[in-house]
């Protein structure tokens, strides 16, 4: 009876250790914080919202902005348009967002990214990517593109194989005219990231 009483009692120590390791490791998020809606990425002010760009993260009660996204409705924030900068981890809030009809129609025209320009991008880099340009450092970001062609030194556009020299982004004048105004201001290239490769 009393070998019993000595096994019952080393049992509910070991129980009592596993329930404090568990709480400690991640119990504790499971019961007090609750799931919201965040951007998996940096998103731009224009860009429409769709899966790739999004996660799910825990915080607190008192952490949750106004408007903001739960899990449950995550599905309500696709097709949406970014109504401003949105940075990686930030919660998505209804504020954050608008209708696409709502949004004027901005015209976007193909422009060069210079050989010179760049100091380190894929080699897979082909046209309809998604790739956002970083300064060399990666500390400044100056906005998300899609690739509408990739050429090699000779100026002959790559579909398969190939070196990559130069390529074209969608974008609109104005946001082409920044990221001159950066280089010619700052003499920095430009590290070029694939969505892919976050």
């Amino acid at each position: 009876m009393k070998r019993a009483k000595q096994i019952i009692g080393i049992f509910l120590i070991l129980f009592a250790i596993a329930a404090l390791v568990y709480w400690e490791t991640g119990g504790r998020d499971q019961v007090v914080t609750i799931k919201v809606l965040a951007a998996g990425q940096n998103i731009s002010q224009g860009e429409i919202i769709t899966p790739q760009m999004l996660r799910i993260v825990r915080a607190m009660p008192e952490t949750v902005i106004e408007g903001a996204f739960s899990a449950a409705d995550a599905n309500k924030a696709l097709g949406k348009v970014a109504a401003c900068e949105i940075a990686l981890n930030q919660q998505i809030s209804e504020l954050l967002l608008e209708e696409p009809d709502k949004k004027e129609v901005k015209k976007l025209s193909p422009f060069l990214i210079k050989s010179e320009w760049i100091d380190s991008r894929s080699s897979s880099l082909r046209s309809g990517d998604i790739v956002a340009i970083y300064n060399r450092d990666g500390g400044f970001y100056l906005g998300s593109f899609e690739i509408m062609s990739v050429q090699d030194s000779a100026d002959r556009e790559i579909t398969e194989g190939g070196i990559v020299d130069h390529f074209e982004i969608l974008t609109e004048v104005e946001q082409y005219q920044k990221i001159i105004k950066y280089i010619d201001s700052s003499g920095e290239k430009f590290l070029i990231v694939q969505r892919s490769d976050k």
